[in-house]
């Protein structure tokens, strides 16, 4: 009795191989998002208040010479 094996082309595991990179890499990618977002809003938690951004208001600033 013979047994015939299926051997994909070289370009069938270069195809597979590079959907797998992709899925692991989107993987990571959104687990170091997840780990950011929780890292940031427990700061935003403890922290008293966080400088604001921008331009300061007029009554703030150095009057011009």
């Amino acid at each position: 009795m013979a047994v015939a094996f299926f051997i994909p082309d070289q370009a069938t595991l270069l195809r597979e191989a590079e959907q797998k990179e992709q899925q692991i890499l989107r993987l990571r990618e959104s687990q170091w998002r997840f780990l950011a977002t929780v890292v940031l809003e427990t700061l935003r938690q403890y922290s008293p208040c966080l400088p604001k951004t921008g331009r300061r208001s007029g009554k703030y600033r150095k009057p011009s010479q």
